[in-house]
């Protein structure tokens, strides 16, 4: 059983019923109460809209709005695959666009165009879902869509995690020179990549894409999606305590 199959809320509650299951065959009756309450409660609360968005937003909230203009300075902004989307999107070329406005690749590309740093390394390699291309080829692509010159790319194809990433860009940085980085990935994915990218010995700049909030119903009324909101940011949680203390 891995941890990340343990931090969806529905898995957890009924790993705590197992247990209380187990406590109550044992005759410790109170203790099994209590814990099957337990785990009821847990996936109640995190299948409700309100709860969700402040789980979330307690690891985005810092990062959510931010402008490539006002960032100084690098050598290098680093692009984490993920959530890349097709390139077909990039086609009409303007990374100004409002459909990309929430889109790691074209925030990649505002900030080339800005003159925040004169290269962009993309990282990310093969996932399920891109039959075998690697992400960075495929945010290479949608760049070059976007009038970033193909030489002012560099691809790192092999990794298959954050913590992949951050090691295997930073042995490129030290390999081209490059001491300072901005970091583009999601807001809630942020706080684990920094993490990973500071232990790596490639401190970075964060610059996460402004994706507006999902139009949610009522607060307290639990839902199918905000339980699968809570599961992504408890997966980040997990992850961050990983790359803090692992």
């Amino acid at each position: 059983m891995s941890a990340a199959w343990l931090t969806e809320p529905v898995h957890t509650s009924a790993v705590a019923l197992a247990l209380a299951a187990l406590v109550w065959l044992l005759h410790w009756r109170r203790c099994a109460f209590a814990l099957a309450a337990l785990a009821l409660a847990w996936s109640l609360l995190w299948s409700m809209p309100a709860a969700a968005a402040a789980l979330r937003d307690s690891l985005q909230g810092g990062y959510r709005g931010q402008s490539a203009e006002g960032l100084p300075q690098a050598d290098v902004i680093v692009v984490l695959g993920g959530g890349i989307g097709r390139v077909s999107s990039f086609a009409g070329g303007d990374a100004d666009a409002p459909e990309l406005a929430g889109n790691r690749v074209a925030a990649a590309a505002r900030a080339f165009h800005a003159g925040r740093a004169p290269a962009i390394l993309l990282s990310g390699g093969p996932s399920a879902s891109t039959r075998g291309v690697s992400e960075a080829r495929i945010m290479a692509d949608a760049l070059v869509e976007l009038g970033v010159p193909r030489d002012a790319l560099t691809l790192e194809e092999a990794s298959r995690d954050t913590r992949g990433n951050a090691e295997l860009s930073a042995r490129i940085a030290v390999e081209r020179g490059w001491r300072r980085a901005i970091l583009v990935t999601s807001a809630l994915h942020m706080p684990r990549a920094l993490q990973w990218f500071q232990r790596a010995g490639l401190p970075a700049l964060p610059l996460a894409p402004d994706v507006p909030a999902a139009a949610v119903g009522e607060p307290w009324s639990p839902s199918q999606q905000a339980l699968d909101d809570s599961a992504q940011a408890l997966r980040e949680y997990a992850g961050l305590l990983l790359a803090t203390f692992g």
